[in-house]
This record gives structure tokens, C-alpha cells and sequence, in this order.
């Protein structure tokens, strides 16, 4: 995790030059990453500013923004992660492999500029097991549910982790099928419901993603040993609403569980992309504060 970083005046700072920063996405009035990323420029002292666009589709409008030479990037969100690719000049490897980007990096200046595609969900759902798992992940299992855009991030994040085989869970078994084929480096098997995945695990479920909606899958769904097979773990829930939801209950139940919510991962991957845009560690408990307050207000 980044080291906190206190405000400092240089004449590298003093030089720098004005930055414009964008969340591209649709539905996106209430997203919280202006609050995050504009707290820490101002934290830093830099001239950056980070502001929601808005569009239902990759189109002109875009295309004019990340043209200009004062755009540093951006976060891209819902539904443009898999058609903003076609404008930018590289797409990282993890990028490829998760089968989006969900932030652009402008490098360079001038005729020298280019604009790159990363992907930081995978990362943000990567440290949240980190930082909350209670033992070695290579002895374990790892179980996600859903076979969307969220549920290929997971993947790729359990893969890096090094956990001993994949589970992967979706009501359409093909589609599953699909998406482990693409991580070849761990183990990994499909199954359309959870008591299926449950009675063919070989080893201790310590981690699971939940990447269905919160709906799909209230409290009575869920078999009780799902999470009482293993002593400990950690549950990472994607969904945002309702604020607890039927597999956080579920988890509870088990003291030995700990929860991370879809705001935690939207944290730490926008830690990844502070640090990408600036070139510093982001200052994390500034950043984390100005969030925790504006959705104080939102709720």
C-alpha cells in the first residue's frame, strides 16, 4: 500500500503545469472519485482538477477531451471501459487480460504525447484481500460470483494472488466457461450454483468476490456453508445497495470473516490511479476523510 505523503512546495511543483482529469461514464452524478482525487491535488498543492463527464456513449464530446494538451487522464467507468481502447495509442497487459481499461494516462507532452489504458479494478479488489486476509492464499480457494466485467477483474486478482484453485460461479455455465479460459495460470473450475461449488472444493474457501447484484442473491439463497467451512476469510462485495447486503449478513454470522464493500475497492484502485497520473503516493487518510464525508451526506 502507498505511504501517506504530507503537503510540500517545490520549484518542481511550482513549474508544474495545469491538468484537467475526467470520470467518463454514464449515470455517473453521484460518483465519489471528484471528491477523492480532487482532495488530494488540493492536499499536494498541484494544479489538477478532476470533474464527472458524462455521455451515454464513447463519442465526440470524449474524443475533444482527451485531445486537448491539459488532459491528464481519467477514470472510465460504466458503459465505456471496452470502447475507450479504440482512441488511446497502448493498453497495459492487465488491461487486456481483465478485457477493459478503466483509466487513461496521458504521457508525454506535445508531438512525444501519447495516451495509455490501464486497469486498476483488479488491483483495488487485490489489496482489499490483502489487507484483510488472515492466511496464506496458496493453500486456498477462491470463489467469485458472476461472469461480468467485475467478475474478470476478480479473476485476474486471484490469480495474481497465487490462491490454489479459482471457483467461479454464474447461472449461465458457458459464460463462465468463457471467462476462466482466459487464466491459464491458475486452476480453475465453473459451476451454475453455489451448492455445486461448495461440495466439489478441494481446498479451504478463504476468499470470495461477489460481482452479481445485491438482489440475486438474498440472505435465504445462501447455504450456511458457504461460510462456516472455513474458520476465517475474507468477503470482498461489489455491490453498492443496498449497504448490507444478503452475503455480508451471510458472512457476519461468521466472526472469523471480514468484509470488504465495492467502496473499499473504489478506494484503493483510485489510490492506483493517484499514483499513476502523479507520480506520487496518494495521501490516503486525506483522500479517504473528504469520501467519507461526502457520502456521509449522499446517504
Amino acid at each position: 500500500m502507498a505511504a501517506e505523503q504530507t503537503p510540500q512546495s517545490s520549484s518542481r511543483d511550482q513549474n508544474l503545469q495545469k491538468r484537467n482529469y475526467f470520470i467518463f461514464g454514464h449515470n455517473i452524478s453521484h460518483s465519489l472519485s471528484p471528491t477523492l482525487h480532487n482532495a488530494g491535488f488540493q492536499h499536494l498543492g498541484l494544479p489538477y482538477h478532476y470533474s464527472i463527464h458524462e455521455t451515454s456513449a464513447v463519442d465526440e464530446t470524449i474524443e475533444h477531451i482527451i485531445s486537448q494538451p491539459e488532459f491528464g487522464g481519467a477514470s472510465v467507468t460504466f458503459p465505456h471501459k471496452l470502447q475507450i481502447g479504440q482512441l488511446l495509442d497502448s493498453i497495459s497487459l492487465s488491461a487486456q487480460k481483465v478485457g477493459a481499461v478503466n483509466t487513461v494516462i496521458a504521457q508525454g507532452t506535445g508531438k512525444e504525447r501519447k495516451l495509455h489504458g490501464e486497469n486498476t479494478d483488479w488491483i483495488g479488489i487485490k489489496r482489499c484481500i490483502e489487507r484483510n486476509s488472515p492466511k496464506e492464499l496458496s493453500s486456498s480457494a477462491g470463489l467469485v460470483l458472476g461472469a461480468g466485467g467485475a467478475a474478470r477483474a476478480a479473476c485476474y486478482a486471484l490469480q495474481q494472488l497465487g490462491v490454489a484453485e479459482l471457483l467461479v460461479v454464474n447461472r449461465t455455465l458457458s459464460k463462465a466457461e468463457e471467462m476462466v479460459s482466459l487464466f491459464d495460470k491458475v486452476s480453475a473450475r465453473c459451476f451454475d450454483t453455489l451448492e455445486h461449488s461448495i461440495e466439489a472444493t478441494h481446498s479451504p474457501l478463504r476468499v470470495i468476490v461477489a460481482c452479481v447484484p445485491a438482489d440475486d442473491l438474498t440472505k435465504d439463497k445462501i447455504p450456511t456453508q458457504l461460510f462456516s467451512d472455513s474458520e476465517d476469510g475474507v468477503l470482498v462485495e461489489m455491490a453498492y445497495r443496498p449497504q448490507v447486503t444478503g452475503m455480508m449478513e451471510s458472512a457476519s454470522d461468521n466472526k472469523g470473516w471480514r468484509i470488504c464493500r465495492g467502496i473499499d475497492v473504489l478506494e484503493e484502485q483510485a489510490y492506483e490511479q493517484f499514483q499513476m497520473w502523479t507520480g506520487r503516493p496518494a495521501p490516503m487518510e486525506v483522500m479517504r476523510t473528504a469520501m467519507q464525508t461526502k457520502a456521509k451526506v449522499k446517504i
